[in-house]
């Protein structure tokens, strides 16, 4: 594999995982926004979690800024649990969008992940 393959590859890859990470810590911060104003402010459990979830999605959106893969891998995997869980917590509601959903999420960022962090070891390789 020439280099500039290699280094489109890794390109690829991190741009994938960035985009597949922001999908799904916007997904996170808008129902949390949205249990917010279902419940107004005394639904101190969806504040939290908005809080949360709006500090996730301003890491991931700043992630191209560093340009650091490990860091990029450590809010993907946040984002997995946090997707995991939701799609755990919509399971046990009897919700079918509400697992299917961040069912999905979690496996496209497990994905993106292992993508990212296999070209990363591709390109140590050498």
């Amino acid at each position: 594999m020439s280099e500039t393959t290699r280094a489109a590859t890794r390109g690829a890859a991190f741009w994938i995982c960035y985009a597949v990470t922001v999908i799904s810590a916007g997904v996170s911060v808008t129902y949390s926004v949205l249990s917010v104003i279902d419940g107004g402010l005394e639904a101190s459990d969806a504040l939290y979690a908005t809080s949360r979830s709006v500090a996730l999605v301003v890491m991931a959106l700043v992630a191209p800024m560093f340009r650091s893969d490990a860091g990029l891998l450590a809010i993907a995997v946040a984002m997995t649990i946090v997707q995991g869980i939701d799609s755990f917590i919509g399971a046990v509601q009897g919700d079918v969008a509400k697992t299917v959903g961040p069912a999905v999420l979690c496996i496209v960022t497990i994905v993106a992940a292992t993508f990212l962090a296999r070209s990363d070891r591709i390109r140590s390789e050498d």
